[in-house]
């Protein structure tokens, strides 16, 4: 399943590929589609960041105990 049918399907995908580099078209599209998502009362208060770099990935990844998920989907997705 690609990454859009999974959003589309409303589907957690644990498996990412960690050579993949995003062009920043698909980045565009994948907050395009983000925004896209429902919030409870339409409220919308989220903010969407996009972080290049490794050393502060990693560092993300620290402040959230060390969960691999907050370096992989906070980073590699938007990367």
């Amino acid at each position: 399943m690609d990454t859009f049918g999974a959003i589309d399907a409303r589907r957690a995908v644990k498996h990412d590929d960690p050579d993949h580099t995003m062009t920043e078209e698909e980045v565009r599209r994948l907050l395009d589609a983000a925004v896209q998502s429902p919030t409870s009362f339409n409220i919308q208060h989220w903010r969407l960041v996009v972080v290049r770099d490794p050393d502060l990935r990693r560092r993300i990844r620290a402040a959230g105990n060390d969960q691999a998920p907050m370096e992989v989907v906070v980073t590699d997705r938007f990367a």
